[in-house]
């Protein structure tokens, strides 16, 4: 039975603002660095010692437990040690190797620190461990967060093994080629799903390695699987879909579950993650064959689900983040237009005031209509 009118306003916004995950950024904040920090690593240095150090960052917003960094690390023979600044003038700070350490062949990692907690300063400090030649280090992604905060809840599970349940996934009749999760060998959730009707999309970037073939772009949808389940405490991969430059759509969490992409705001909504680092200084670029991807599951969203042209958002649009980027956001209307034409705005659980697509953005549109209607 469908929910009448008067009620679907109220019925839609205690479904959107629902969650049980806590995706959002709260990076560690080096004054007059930005993110992605590159660094040249020497080579002939004596085991042990300092190859690299970041300055103390700035003191953060809120107390933290654990630190989270991932980055490429070419060369496996050197260590990231995280420092505390002391409140004292006199201490020395506080060294601490990583908790957890994952990294994948190619250079992928993550680290994952636990401190006392705390709201001091801190740094990054690599450390020599084998170097034999000069190398490189990458840092993407740092963030501070409270462990139990950021652990993402699941329904009790029973003793038997939790299998989902087929109709949660995409159809195969979806109008779109999928790389299905066994396709990318992804690692089965460690928690039961929980169900959702989806009424929203959200735009996203990884903020990381930008694949140049398609085995890079499998060994990121393992990284990140990997990241976000054993780093994080999440029971899956954050997002639902996620396309890389060459346009490959790959299946993340199943389109009827919860993921794990914005804080607090994640039941209903569906996360759409393009990889790649779209924010300056990092310039990493948006092709046709993406967003012709990220079109087609936008309007599979629409006419499947009936979603409102309101209801399309991008990362930064509900959270505290540069998410997608500046570069991808920006191109956030000309995808709007692509994807809805001149549909009526609707009653979205957060509206924005979005006004309708231009005459360019419906000549875009029939462009790709008659693209896509090619024999």
């Amino acid at each position: 039975m469908k929910a009448k009118p008067a009620l679907l306003p109220l019925l839609l916004t205690t479904l959107f603002f629902s969650t049980r995950a806590s995706a959002d950024e709260n990076p560690v904040i080096f004054s007059g660095r930005t993110y992605p920090i590159e660094t040249k690593l020497p080579a002939a240095q004596k085991e042990g010692s300092v190859l690299f150090e970041t300055p103390f960052s700035v003191p953060p917003p809120a107390s933290y437990d654990t630190v989270l960094l991932q980055g490429e690390m070419p060369d496996p023979g050197v260590s990231v040690e995280l420092l505390v600044k002391p409140r004292s003038l006199i201490a020395a700070p506080a060294r601490y190797r990583s908790e957890k350490f994952h990294r994948f062949p190619g250079g992928r990692f993550w680290a994952r620190y636990r401190v006392p907690l705390t709201r001091q300063p801190l740094k990054f400090s690599v450390i020599n461990l084998g170097v034999k030649s000069a190398s490189s280090l990458t840092i993407y992604e740092t963030e501070m967060v409270q462990a139990a905060a950021d652990r993402e809840e699941a329904p009790p599970q029973e003793a038997v093994p939790y299998v989902p349940d087929p109709g949660l996934f995409l159809p195969s009749t979806a109008p779109f080629k999928v790389i299905r999760r066994a396709a990318w060998q992804a690692a089965p959730p460690t928690e039961p799903y929980t169900p959702h009707e989806p009424r929203y999309f959200t735009l996203h970037h990884t903020q990381a390695h930008y694949p140049r073939t398609y085995e890079e772009a499998v060994a990121e949808m393992q990284f990140i699987q990997d990241f976000h389940q054993n780093g994080r405490g999440w029971i899956d991969i954050a997002y639902h879909f996620l396309i890389d430059p060459a346009g490959n759509i790959f299946e993340g969490r199943p389109i009827k579950v919860l993921g794990a992409h914005v804080k607090n705001r994640n039941t209903a909504n569906i996360g759409i993650s393009i990889m790649g680092n779209f924010h300056p200084p990092a310039n990493d670029v948006f092709t046709g064959a993406s967003q012709d991807s990220f079109v087609a599951i936008g309007t599979y969203l629409k006419d499947t689900y009936e979603v409102p042209v309101s209801s399309f958002y991008a990362h930064r649009d509900i959270g505290n983040t540069d998410c997608p980027g500046d570069d991808l956001y920006a191109k956030k209307e000309l995808l709007r237009g692509l994807i809805f034409s001149a549909q009526p705005q609707g009653l979205p659980a957060n509206p924005e005031n979005s006004p309708p697509p231009t005459p360019a953005q419906q000549r875009s549109l029939r462009q790709l209509m008659l693209y896509l209607n090619k024999p």
